[in-house]
């Protein structure tokens, strides 16, 4: 009986098999979540930059800014980020009045809140430091991204918070009425 061990224990035969089974699993797993850590930070960094580029096209308006067109920036933002749901996005124009900051005009899209006075101290310590009378434009976005596949993770939330003055003007004008235009 212990030859019969010592025999088993020292065979090397199927070696190679018992390994390919133990290692395959861990390998598919490594590719599959580097697709996924890969595709999540594709999301994340392509969503950094569309609200950079949102916050850059709406600062640059000399002319109004009606609601339809941050819900056609929020679109545009959709298809340049791909493989999301549905981008939650919402502009605001607010200023330094007499030491304190005031929410001038707000709109959000796709079930987006619009930003209140009463919201202000909550994101306060994010907003830069600024002159009375000064203005900025504020663009954040909120991005639901879930994984095509399980790796452990749980569903991540992008939430993006950009800020520009405006470039040519003062003050970008809004109005939240308004017809897009046909075509």
């Amino acid at each position: 009986m212990m030859k019969s061990l010592q025999s088993f224990l020292r065979d090397t035969r199927a070696a190679v098999a018992l390994e390919t089974v133990i290692i395959t699993p861990l390998l598919v797993w490594a590719f599959v979540a580097s697709f996924v850590f890969f595709d999540a930070y594709r999301i994340y960094n392509t969503s950094v930059k569309t609200t950079y580029m949102v916050a850059d096209m709406i600062s640059r308006q000399t002319d109004t800014v009606f609601g339809h067109d941050i819900a056609g920036m929020a679109t545009v933002a959709q298809s340049i980020v791909r493989g999301v749901g549905e981008i939650e996005m919402r502009a605001t124009q607010i200023a330094r009045i007499n030491g304190a900051f005031v929410v001038e005009w707000s709109h959000g899209v796709n079930g987006a809140a619009r930003l209140f006075n009463s919201n202000i101290p909550q994101i306060e310590h994010q907003l830069p430091n600024m002159p009375n009378g000064e203005r900025i434009v504020l663009v954040e976005t909120f991005i639901d991204y879930e994984m095509p596949f399980n790796v452990g993770l749980t569903v991540l939330d992008f939430n993006n918070f950009t800020f520009v003055r405006p470039r040519y003007a003062g003050q970008v004008p809004f109005s939240a009425t308004g017809t897009p235009p046909t075509s």
